[in-house]
């Protein structure tokens, strides 16, 4: 279910899948964002986000990207509703079904969370819930696709590799590329690009604080090196 999700949501065909179909499809969709946005090959439970799971800002903007997507697609400032479980000591947890038999368990915490179980119980009940014939959120949805599809080869080589690596630069453009499009959504809307989870950040501000830095630990080098060769 989950590759059928993303193929359907690179070629923008959601429209033409049967309701129940459409339905399962876009919740595996929805369920596969949350898995993957905290960038781990170890069990993260479902909602919970935070900046303590990523070991530098671009990881965090990685992350917030694709959570992102969901807090756009859902309603501003909503608030978790019906099929809502609370106890005593724990978070409330909300619930997606993702097939015949099988529900997923989301801890409500974060923006996000609550976007994704808004969006999952929804988008059965009504057609409209995600507007897949606009062309700006199809657009989303497909680079949403694209960029899950190559986060998830990432994480899979970190698993193989028993450490972090890297983003390269084509990870880079696509997640950019993914943002571009959540800030043209979010300008069509007339909302602030919002925050999936408290201490979310975006790949622009990771890469651009980062420059500074950098900079100044080039120029550093360089006056030490001329340093050195004056006096030798």
């Amino acid at each position: 279910m989950g590759a059928d999700a993303l193929d359907t949501a690179k070629r923008g065909a959601w429209l033409a899948l049967d309701k129940k179909t459409r339905t399962r499809q876009f919740r595996a969709f929805v369920v596969m964002s949350l898995r993957i946005a905290p960038l781990s090959w170890r069990p993260v439970p479902l909602g919970q986000l935070g900046p303590h799971l990523y070991s530098t800002p671009e990881r965090n903007a990685a992350g917030s990207a694709i959570a992102r997507t969901l807090v756009l697609l859902a309603p501003e400032n909503i608030r978790p509703g019906s099929d809502i479980t609370t106890e005593e000591a724990e978070p409330p947890r909300g619930t997606i079904e993702t097939g015949v038999i099988h529900v997923v368990t989301i801890l409500l915490v974060t923006a996000v969370a609550i976007a994704a179980a808004y969006l999952g119980s929804m988008v059965a009940q009504a057609i409209h819930a995600v507007n897949f014939d606009d062309e700006v959120t199809k657009r989303l949805l497909a680079a949403q696709a694209r960029a899950m599809e190559i986060l998830s080869l990432h994480v899979e080589r970190e698993r193989i590799a028993g450490r972090e690596l890297p983003f390269d630069e084509t990870e880079k453009s696509m997640l950019l590329a993914l943002e571009d499009i959540q800030r043209r959504l979010a300008t069509l809307r007339q909302r602030p690009l919002p925050s999936p989870f408290q201490g979310a950040t975006e790949l622009v501000k990771a890469t651009t604080n980062f420059l500074p830095v950098a900079l100044i630990a080039f120029a550093a080098f360089f006056l030490l090196r001329q340093q050195n060769e004056r006096r030798s």
